[in-house]
Order: C-alpha cells, then sequence, then structure tokens
C-alpha cells in the first residue's frame, strides 16, 4: 500500500528500524512518549498551535510501524482535539495562515496514515473538519490573490499554507471532489515558485525561515512528483539551496550566520532537511551535517531555539527521508569562499575548523535580483503586491565576522522596523535606506500597522522604487586574493545626491581585512561609519581600538579620514516576535563604534583594517604595525607583519603613483617578503566617474 511521503516503503522501513535506521526510530519513539498525558487545551490555545500536528503525525507513524494500540490511541487525542477546535490559530489570521497550515499538514498526513485504523464516525468527523478547515485556506488565498501569500512567491508563508492545504488535499481527493481544484491551483503555485527562485539556491529571509519553510517546500515538491508532476528536485534551487545553508554555518556548526530575521542563532538546523537533500542529490556533505547535529547538537537545538514548533517535532521525517546508503562526507575538501550572486552574498572562511574566521559580506536589491526584477514585472503587469519583505533587512553592504568562537561584528538579528544604523553600514547626515521614513509614519505599537507589518505590507520596503538597488559591483577569487565590492548609493534617499557609496573588502589571506569605502555626493555631508559587536570597543590610540569578546578579538586600525570623531556607545533594539506571543520580546544591545568625519564633505574615504585574533592570547607574533600613505593623487596604508608588507593604495582618479608603484587602477595592492621581493599583487580598474 502506498502512503504519502513514505510510498510504497513501508514494509522496508518496518526492517530498517530493526538495523539502519533504528536510531531514528529510536529518536521517534522518544519523542512519542513526550506526548504521552500532556495536558491538551480543550480551547484553541492562545499561543502556536503548529506542534499538534506535528505530533499527530510522530505519534501515527509510530503506530504504523509498530501497530501498538496505545500509539493508535495517543494519537486519537492528539487529532480530536485539534478537530474539536473551532478554530485553527489564535488573534493572527486565524484558519488562514501558518497555524492552519501546519495543522492541515501533520493532520493531513495522519488522515491518509490511520484512515483504515479509525471508526467510521471518527473517519467521517475527521475528514469533514479538514474539508472545512482547507475550503477556508483555499479560499482565502483565491479572495485576495495579489495581495496575501497566495501570491507571495518568495516567501515562507506561501510554501507553508499551500504545502500543508496540499497535504491535505492528497489525504482526501478520493473521498472529496473539491480537493482537485486545490491541488490544481497549488500545482500551479509552485510551478511558478520554482521558476522564480534564484538558481544559487540563497534565500533572503535567512536561514531561520529557510529552515522554518524548507520542509514544507520538501514535502510540496515530492508529493507534486508522486503525483506525476515536474521533478523540483532538479531545479537550480534545490540542487544549490544546501550549499546556502551551508555557507552560512558559523564555523562551529551549531550557530548561523544571522542576516535577516534570524530570532536566534541556534534555530537553523534540520536534519530531515539535510537527509532530504542527502538523499536526493547523493550530497555526502548533507548527510555529514545532518548526522552532526542529531548526534551532537539536537537537544541544544531544541531548548534554545526560538522557533515553533522546533526540531524534535521532525522525528518522523527524519526516520522517512533518512537514506542509510548516503556516505557522510565533510566539507573539508569544499572551497572556503562561496559567491551567491543572486543574493551579492560573499563567504570568506580561513578553513573548515571551528575556531577559523569567517566573513560573511551582502549587497542586493531588496530580496535579491530575480525577486526584484521579477516581482516589478508581476505587479506592473496584474496590479498585484508580490513582494513581502517584512523579514529582509536593511543590510546593503553589511558584513557579519566572528573568529576563534566569537562573534565581532554582528548582525541584530530580528527586527520589524529595520534601519540603516543598526547595521554596519554607513549613514550619511544620519539617514540610511531610502524607504525609511515609513516610520514616521507611526510605529509598531499600533496594531493596525503591526497587522500590515506581519502581512508584509507595512515595511521598510513599502515605498523603495524600482530603481533603488544596491549590487555586488565586482568579486574575485583568484591568485591569493579575495575581494568584493558593493555599491549602494541608489538605496538612499535622492536629496542626499549620492553618485557613490562603495564598499570593498579585501582579502589578501594575510590574516587581516581590508575595508575601504567610498563615498561621493554633490553635497556636502557627515558620513557614519559604524560597526556593532557583544562588547564594547576599546581605545589603545587614536587609530587603534580593540574588541575582546571571549575566545577571539579584534584589532580595528582606523586609517582614513585623519580628521575625524569617533565614539562607542550602545544600540539597543528590541522587538515583538510574534502577535500570537505579544509579550515576548527579542532585545539585544550592540555595542557600537562610530567614526565620522569632523567637517562635512562631498567626498570621504574611510580606510580601515580589520584583525581578527585570539582573545586570550593577545597579538603575540601575529601583532601587525599600520602605517598611513599620502601620495599626490592616491591615500593607502602599509600593514607590516611579522613575514610581509602590504601596500595598499587608493586613487578616485585611478592615478597610482607612489615609490615604485605606479598603476592606472582604482586601486591596487602589493604584498612584499622581509627581501622586499613581491610575492603577490592585485587591483581593481573601474572606469572614475566623469
Amino acid at each position: 500500500m502506498s502512503y504519502l511521503l513514505i510510498n510504497d516503503q513501508l514494509d522496508l522501513l518496518k526492517l530498517e528500524i530493526k538495523t539502519t535506521r533504528k536510531e531514528h526510530f529510536t529518536r521517534l519513539i522518544e519523542q512519542c512518549r513526550l506526548y504521552d498525558g500532556e495536558t491538551l487545551s480543550i480551547e484553541p490555545p492562545p499561543t502556536s498551535i503548529t506542534y499538534m500536528g506535528m505530533a499527530a503525525a510522530n505519534l501515527s507513524l509510530a503506530y504504523l510501524l509498530t501497530k501498538q494500540e496505545h500509539y493508535l490511541i495517543e494519537a486519537k487525542r492528539w487529532i480530536f482535539t485539534a478537530v474539536d477546535y473551532d478554530v485553527w490559530g489564535y488573534g493572527f489570521l486565524v484558519d488562514v495562515d501558518l497555524s492552519a497550515s501546519w495543522l492541515l499538514s501533520g493532520l493531513g498526513l495522519s488522515y491518509d496514515w490511520l484512515k483504515d485504523h479509525l471508526t467510521e464516525e471518527e473517519r467521517s468527523k475527521f475528514l469533514d473538519k479538514l474539508i472545512l478547515q482547507g475550503n477556508k485556506m483555499f479560499n482565502y488565498g483565491e479572495e485576495n490573490k495579489g495581495n496575501c501569500w497566495s501570491t507571495d512567491y518568495w516567501q515562507n508563508h506561501n510554501w507553508i499554507n499551500y504545502s500543508g492545504l496540499l497535504t491535505t488535499a492528497y489525504a482526501i481527493r478520493g473521498e472529496y471532489e473539491g480537493a482537485e481544484k486545490w491541488i490544481s491551483v497549488i500545482r500551479d503555485n509552485f510551478e511558478k515558485v520554482f521558476d522564480y527562485l534564484p538558481e544559487d539556491g540563497s534565500n533572503y529571509e535567512g536561514t531561520v525561515y529557510w529552515r522554518y519553510a524548507i520542509n514544507s517546500f520538501l514535502t510540496a515538491a515530492d508529493l507534486i512528483r508522486k503525483d506525476g508532476g515536474a521533478n523540483y528536485f532538479e531545479t537550480n534551487f534545490l540542487k544549490n539551496t544546501f550549499d546556502f545553508r551551508l555557507y552560512q554555518s558559523a564555523p562551529n556548526w551549531e550557530e548561523n550566520i544571522n542576516f535577516g530575521d534570524t530570532h536566534d542563532r541556534r534555530s537553523s538546523h534540520s536534519i530531515c532537511a539535510y537527509y532530504k537533500f542527502a538523499s536526493e542529490h547523493n550530497n555526502g556533505q548533507a548527510q555529514w551535517l545532518g548526522e552532526l547535529v542529531r548526534t551532537k547538537f539536537l537537544f541544544r537545538e531544541a531548548y534554545q531555539s526560538k522557533v515553533f514548533p522546533g526540531i524534535l517535532p521532525e522525528a518522523f521525517l527524519e526516520l522517512i527521508w533518512y537514506n542509510p546508503n548516503i556516505e557522510p562526507q565533510s566539507p573539508e575538501n569544499l572551497p572556503l569562499t562561496k559567491y551567491f550572486p543572486d543574493l551579492g552574498l560573499v563567504v570568506m572562511r580561513s578553513s573548515w575548523d571551528t575556531d577559523a574566521t569567517h566573513l560573511s559580506f551582502k549587497s542586493s536589491p531588496p530580496g535579491g535580483h530575480k525577486q526584484w526584477k521579477l516581482s516589478w514585472e508581476l505587479n506592473k503587469k496584474n496590479g498585484w503586491r508580490t513582494r513581502s519583505l517584512t523579514h529582509y533587512h536593511v543590510d546593503f553592504n553589511h558584513f557579519i565576522l566572528l573568529h576563534k568562537g566569537a562573534s565581532l561584528v554582528i548582525d541584530e538579528g530580528y527586527n520589524r522596523t529595520s534601519k540603516a544604523e543598526i547595521h554596519n553600514l554607513i549613514t550619511v547626515d544620519g539617514t540610511g535606506c531610502v524607504g525609511e521614513k515609513i516610520w514616521e509614519e507611526g510605529d509598531l505599537s499600533d496594531p493596525v500597522l503591526f497587522d500590515l507589518n506581519c502581512k508584509g505590507i507595512h515595511n521598510v520596503w513599502k515605498n523603495v522604487p524600482e530603481s533603488s538597488i544596491a549590487e555586488i559591483e565586482a568579486f574575485t577569487n583568484k591568485d591569493g586574493y579575495i575581494y568584493a565590492i558593493g555599491e549602494s548609493s541608489k538605496m538612499y534617499y535622492p536629496e542626499m545626491e549620492l553618485t557613490r557609496n562603495a564598499r570593498h573588502i579585501i582579502n589578501s589571506q594575510c590574516g587581516y581585512f581590508i575595508l575601504l569605502d567610498e563615498l561621493e555626493s554633490k553635497l556636502e555631508h557627515t558620513y557614519t561609519w559604524r560597526i556593532h559587536s557583544e562588547k564594547y570597543a576599546s581605545k589603545r590610540s587614536d587609530d587603534h581600538f580593540e574588541i575582546l569578546n571571549g575566545t577571539g578579538g579584534l584589532n580595528i586600525f582606523t586609517v582614513f579620514p585623519e580628521e575625524c570623531d569617533t565614539s562607542v556607545d550602545e544600540t539597543l533594539v528590541e522587538e515583538m516576535m510574534t502577535p500570537q506571543r505579544p509579550n515576548d520580546l527579542r532585545r539585544i544591545r550592540l555595542k557600537t563604534l562610530k567614526i565620522e568625519n569632523k567637517v562635512k564633505s562631498k567626498d570621504l574615504y574611510f580606510l580601515n583594517i580589520l584583525q581578527p585574533k585570539d582573545g586570550l592570547k593577545g597579538d603575540g607574533p601575529n601583532a601587525i604595525s599600520i602605517k598611513r600613505i599620502k601620495g599626490d593623487n592616491c591615500i593607502g596604508v602599509e600593514i607590516t607583519s611579522k613575514s610581509n608588507t602590504e601596500i595598499f593604495l587608493f586613487s578616485s582618479k585611478n592615478k597610482i603613483a607612489y615609490d615604485d608603484i605606479q598603476s592606472d587602477s582604482k586601486w591596487i595592492s602589493v604584498v612584499k617578503d622581509k627581501r622586499g621581493k613581491v610575492v603577490k599583487s592585485t587591483n581593481y580598474n573601474r572606469t572614475p566617474r566623469s
């Protein structure tokens, strides 16, 4: 007999739970044990109920595999508690959004797996509730097409809601004629989604929302393929999206690189998703990461994660999607640098060791290149609003830096009222993104605005014009150099009259990063350069700050501008997590280092050297010295270490002349050994403005 997701593998699973899936079966049984005797609310609880469908699915699978009656009895207790609820959800988009879709997913599977083991009365009651809730979800999506999740093709609500409804539709299609209409509409939706998603596999909402939605995504692809539809596992997005998650892992593997809305640094692992990628693409690294999380990080992920229903209830999917024939393979042979062009995301690692240096830098149009282009086309054509960028931050030209297990330059992690000033960016006369004035219309303590924000409508990106984009202007990884250049001048208010805002991050692989920021405008401004950390920066000298954070540390050498004001302060970010838990506030206190020009100017160039270091041993033999360079048409820095001297020179006029270095470049780097012999060099040749 064939079951949803299990297909015709039930007999094989029954055999393998005694051998190759024994540990995964133990996980399932332990999870089911947690449900025994748990008091269930007879009224819809005033919080997330997403866990209830997952509980039913776990118990239902345990019964199928064992035929032990107590699992069936417990499964029915959870199922019919949810069935008896008048509504699915609490306070926000009741019956027609995530709470309801998680129940449709889990209970849809339970109905398919258990329907032959229910009484006629139970089966009829269960079926009627699935039809009722399914129609509520389906009708809402149809009636609000163009202005809700049903056409938010790039957003997690679209994938989760339609995947949950699709699961129920396939479970009841033989008993409810209307399910075929659901299936037709949803398959059409996912055909668009997989066509519209970026080929590089990146996700603009960040690793936590990637993790939150990915199993719904994989479930939909599995169900559609089984029904004779397209094999979406062969799309570039699904082939590459595990790489996105892998490279956005912190070096310790437990935590994430938290661009976008990432409630915390742990809520982004999904063992079952890793297993599914491993199985579908013969991906040994995915199998390796799944096993690493299962054997070492499972319970810490579960109890420190802020995302519901979390990792523990995914036991049933872990057992089903695990393929014992895939050999785990560590990522040690993968490239240390990875570029995701759609999201403008560049990842640089020093190694695959857990104490490695990790820098991630991103710069792209809001939501990524493909979404920005296609959503504008769809909206103009249909009169729709398909961009739901609430979870996307004002983080163009923003970067995150970790070293020796310490977070040194950080993202605030979660903020519905995102602004440039709470990211590692440059503000101009105190202004940031062109959309930030929306917060002058009222804050999210207004329930109407908060409701619109949760629906993806009232956010910083609402009125950003089509022409306002950022991009990676150049990326190179060769000849011993890695560099990325992000250009974001169009993201600022037109009245600022910026003609250039380019951040260059140059990694000569000598143990530090060169950060060059070009600011050019037709008007005079105060430019504010800032980075945020977990710990305060201490001033070691006029041009040297130090951040120490346990095992890791960071030297910040300020080279240009020569005359500047520096300050260290605290930036408080406080935000409500979800309207279903209004008292659940996420609060973070960023420790902020700011550098500003003392005198307003049209053009300004920030040149800073960031050197990660051991927070316990200090600088030691890896100490570097910094010498400022000023030429007729160029500025720069000489960086001397124990083994090398690097000379970095920049010219806004593309005319560099200093000692024996002559170049018609925007900038040039030359690394010499102690004898003065050139070890390597590179340069950047952007055409200067007229």
